[in-house]
């Protein structure tokens, strides 16, 4: 059985070699910006290119990873989907406005597990996780913070941008 570290190379090399851009997020950027970082069990994704191009992405992904035509047509629809390698979530996340494009060209390459994988900036996390709205998102925005690595100004710019100034979200990053 291949094993979760394996699962993430895998998937950042089939990406890479079907000349798909993308970046991990979740749990697995987070710990790249914190100093205690958290388990996951999951492989968030953002994808950057268009939902259209859905079936190339999946079609690029390891042999392992399950997908079907319902798993497109809920892309087209949400510009997202959960699909499964063994019992492992594979998340994938489309582009949906153009923060997406943005978050594009802030990711970075961080050492793992002996090669380098692209993740997501401190700030988009902290847009994303903010949107997400989870008692456990908030948990890992107030260790983003402290750890100094979040563009508190930029993360606010784009929820505003995203949710209105009144949304109560922004008040709660507000106090953090």
């Amino acid at each position: 059985m291949t094993s979760f570290v394996e699962k993430i190379v895998a998937v950042d090399q089939a990406l890479a070699d079907g000349g798909i851009e993308h970046a991990f997020g979740g749990a697995i950027a987070l710990g790249f910006h914190v100093a205690s970082p958290r388990a996951t069990a999951d492989i968030d994704v953002n994808i950057s290119v268009p939902t259209r191009k859905a079936r190339t992405v999946v079609q690029a992904l390891p042999a392992g990873v399950a997908w079907s035509d319902p798993d497109l047509a809920q892309i087209s629809r949400t510009g997202q989907t959960r699909l499964f390698w063994d019992r492992t979530p594979v998340d994938l996340f489309f582009p949906q406005d153009e923060l997406h494009t943005v978050v594009a060209g802030r990711t970075e390459r961080v050492p793992f597990a002996g090669t380098t994988i692209p993740i997501i900036s401190a700030t988009d996390l902290t847009i994303f996780k903010a949107l997400f709205n989870r008692t456990q998102d908030w948990a890992d925005i107030e260790n983003m913070l402290d750890h100094g690595r979040v563009d508190r100004a930029e993360a606010r710019a784009w929820l505003v941008h995203l949710m209105g100034e009144d949304d109560p979200r922004l008040a709660r990053l507000d106090r953090l």
